[in-house]
């Protein structure tokens, strides 16, 4: 898949709480229709960046740009409109509405704006995460993983050019991972999303995505290939250890 074109850039993201400093300088960049894995260890600032991203936070220093333009401090619901969606790692759904209902909110609210036929996208949506035959189901009563896989249909039915996903595997079983792998891969292969995914589950990180960025302390420490970030010595010795004997 060719990729050229950067919707997203983060310029010199500095973020400050008081004197603590959880992001530092940190560039980076994803491509239409990329699939780009962000981790590192617990505080390295991985959720955060997210939050300055959907302008949940105001960076201290620095700017984002998203399709060629500065959403620095945009409010969220404007981020959104412009193209931006996300999950969370504490999952976020409208438990007492229908999955259907749920990913409604998204086609109405979302860059698509489909209010018109809010219930089409949804139901296309659903189908893309394998979710159709939950459609009625009232989210209170649907298992984690499903809600996990509804935050990610409720994103893509806002037509968004870039989602950004957090941690959507965690607390999930190794089948269940498994499809929740399916489920990103197609989101990028059938609609064109470029996705930036945070994630501890770092072999699936590497079999699937383009490009590795690594935090470590809110510092940028590698951004290259999966290949190349497996074999970086400062990766090895912050996050991902030595291979056993």
């Amino acid at each position: 898949m060719q990729q050229s074109e950067t919707i997203l850039s983060l310029e010199s993201i500095q973020m400050r709480f008081g004197g603590l400093v959880v992001l530092d300088g940190i560039d980076l960049a994803v491509a239409r229709a990329e699939l780009v894995g962000l981790i590192g260890p617990n505080g390295a600032g991985k959720s955060t960046l997210f939050n300055v991203m959907t302008a949940i936070y105001a960076p201290t220093r620095g700017k984002v740009r998203f399709l060629g333009r500065d959403v620095t401090g945009v409010a969220p619901h404007k981020i959104c409109r412009l193209g931006i969606a996300r999950t969370f790692q504490l999952v976020r759904t409208f438990l007492t509405m229908t999955a259907r209902e749920n990913v409604m909110v998204g086609a109405v609210y979302g860059a698509g704006s489909r209010a018109g036929n809010a219930a089409q996208a949804a139901d296309e949506a659903l189908d893309l995460v394998g979710l159709s035959a939950r459609r009625d189901m009232p989210t209170r009563h649907m298992t984690l993983s499903d809600r996990r896989l509804l935050e990610i249909a409720r994103g893509v039915a806002s037509q968004p050019a870039l989602l950004l996903l957090d941690e959507p595997m965690a607390g999930l079983n190794p089948t269940e991972i498994r499809q929740m792998v399916d489920v990103i891969r197609r989101t990028r292969q059938e609609r064109g999303i470029a996705i930036l995914w945070v994630e501890h589950k770092v072999d699936a990180i590497m079999k699937v995505c383009d490009r590795v960025v690594v935090l470590d302390h809110g510092v940028k420490i590698a951004d290259a290939t999966p290949a190349e970030v497996v074999a970086n010595r400062k990766v090895i010795e912050a996050y991902l250890g030595e291979p056993a004997a």
